[in-house]
């Protein structure tokens, strides 16, 4: 809940006085009602952002039914939760903009995203992918570990890479991966 996210967090932003003098450091973060405010607004943020997922590469059209198009996708993984989506960015020529799903929990994003694998399966979304909402931060964090990850399959073809928990891990094909 947002009430126990606010709660850690506070707990982790703020050291205790006493923390600090075991520690033998001199600076601690003072209290002050901004510093509050802003831990809690990304709290909120961050529990806004844990409902949300992106679409990427679902075509755009002049009158499109994207409740249809969303639907649809859904229905391939297997998935038909309770949704409110929008476009979101400017329209460029010839790229379609992101969509933006928010769901009614962010256990509802889990289960989508662990069977979004799916997509990849059907030749129809082949090119439409699915990814939690990052903020800039962590779309930037996320960058990195891709342009990680592609140049170890480069460097390494005989291993299969993947990001897990933020770092790009390595293992050895098995023989029928192979």
């Amino acid at each position: 809940s947002v009430k126990t996210s606010v709660q850690e967090t506070v707990k982790e932003e703020f050291k205790t006085y006493s923390s600090v003098v075991k520690s033998g450091q001199q600076q601690m973060t003072p209290v002050t009602p901004t510093n509050i405010v802003s831990v809690v607004k990304k709290v909120v943020e961050e529990e806004d952002r844990s409902r949300n997922i992106m679409v990427f590469g679902l075509l755009e059209g002049e009158s499109e039914d994207l409740v249809k198009k969303v639907g649809d996708v859904m229905e391939k993984i297997g998935e038909k939760p309770r949704m409110e989506m929008c476009r979101v960015g400017k329209a460029k020529d010839g790229k379609p903009r992101p969509v933006k799903i928010t769901l009614s929990s962010s256990l509802n994003v889990s289960q989508i995203l662990s069977k979004s694998r799916r997509l990849g399966e059907t030749a129809q979304y082949k090119t439409v992918f699915l990814s939690p909402d990052r903020s800039y931060e962590q779309r930037a964090e996320h960058r990195t570990l891709v342009v990680d990850l592609k140049r170890r399959k480069t460097a390494e073809p005989n291993k299969r890479h993947f990001i897990c928990n933020g770092t790009v891990n390595s293992v050895e094909k098995t023989a029928a991966q192979l």
